[in-house]
């Protein structure tokens, strides 16, 4: 546990502080830029696609050279009248509909299969895309060896909420872990689904049962050893608000999703003291497996106690931090916000989704098919 959360990323920090993008090879803003295909797939968006569409269409990167497939699963709002009002303005706007519910998984293996564009850029509805993001995802896949380039997601909240707090300083924590891999291994653990750019070829069709697919994929480039780079530059935003139990909904989906990339990809696990068997462990797998270690730590408090008193009071004080989910809601309810009761309830909540994420796994999963967040 301390390794995963304090250990790694002070490794990551003195070795990677440094440390700048060691990738020279790079298209600049005049040459013939390869062409590219925007990738999404869509669940009643009708609030952010709108503004989605219009984020694609007014970046600086030739226009002539995007194409953007928007898959529709099912929709039951406005999203699919939306998007169609927009391909009167933006020929290359390319509306696939779906008439069932088949999750995300399955459109966006549809719509790669479509696409005829080298490079292939996946996005979510609700990440918005500024002036150059287009570019700084292409210009290092002028070196041939760059498989995938991680975009640079800005997160901003909505409301005051301190849960909302929280997701971003773990956010950007994830975002710090990630830059500092790509300037020590030219690796990243984990592109973010939002947005991230990567070569046709490198696309392999995702199970349709997963959850995860941008992990997935990150896992195939990793396994074939490309280089992943994390571009800072490739910025975008996303607006996001407090939404506790949705968002303890995608946790444990996501947490089911990082078991089965775990077991498919168990072949990263052989190799520990390679650069991408560290990281992976490092930054990944222990900390999925952090609410096993705490929890195997309270049975051997609880079978030394009797030797020693240390272990009592360290079992009592664990316990303890288990009931701090209950007594932070208890004092939300009076309109009393502690910030450090907050952020530990929030770290306890995160692991018991993964926890949940297990049980799930353990249980078979036959279905992609998702519930947003709300926007």
């Amino acid at each position: 546990m301390l390794h995963t959360y304090v250990f790694y990323p002070l490794i990551l920090y003195v070795f990677s502080r440094n440390k700048t993008d060691k990738n020279n090879i790079q298209y600049q803003p005049n040459d013939d830029l390869p062409e590219i295909v925007v990738i999404c797939a869509a669940y009643n968006e009708e609030d952010v696609i709108a503004q989605k569409i219009e984020s694609t269409f007014s970046t600086t990167y030739p226009k002539e050279k995007i194409t953007f497939y928007i898959g529709t699963d099912a929709c039951s709002d406005n999203t699919v009248a939306i998007i169609k009002q927009y391909q009167t303005t933006y020929p290359s706007l390319k509306l696939i509909e779906f008439t069932e519910r088949t999750g995300k998984i399955n459109i966006i293996n549809k719509l790669c299969s479509m696409a005829q564009a080298t490079i292939f850029i996946m996005t979510d509805a609700n990440v918005y895309f500024k002036e150059k993001t287009f570019y700084e995802l292409v210009k290092d896949f002028k070196d041939s060896e760059v498989k995938m380039v991680c975009g640079n997601i800005s997160k901003r909240a909505l409301n005051d909420e301190t849960i909302t707090k929280n997701e971003l300083q773990y956010f950007n924590f994830e975002n710090y872990l990630k830059s500092a891999e790509s300037k020590l291994w030219n690796i990243v653990i984990g592109a973010e689904g939002g947005c991230y750019s990567l070569r046709k070829e490198n696309y392999t069709n995702v199970p349709s049962n997963f959850n995860v697919d941008d992990f997935f994929i990150t896992c195939e480039v990793l396994s074939n050893k490309g280089k992943i780079i994390f571009q800072e530059s490739a910025l975008v935003h996303e607006d996001i608000k407090a939404d506790t139990e949705g968002e303890f909904r995608r946790k444990a989906r996501i947490a089911t999703g990082n078991f089965q990339n775990l077991v498919y990809f168990k072949h990263l696990l052989y190799t520990p003291f390679s650069k991408i068997g560290f990281a992976y462990i490092s930054h990944k797998v222990l900390r999925w497996f952090t609410p096993f270690f705490f929890l195997l730590n309270c049975i051997c408090c609880a079978c030394l106690m009797g030797d020693l008193s240390l272990f009592k009071y360290v079992l009592i004080a664990e316990t303890l931090l288990l009931l701090f989910p209950l007594l932070n809601n208890l004092f939300v309810k009076t309109g009393v916000k502690l910030k450090p009761l907050i952020s530990i309830s929030h770290f306890i909540v995160m692991n018991f989704a993964l926890l949940v994420g297990f049980v799930r796994y353990c249980k078979g999963v036959n279905s992609s098919v998702w519930q947003p967040v709300k926007r």
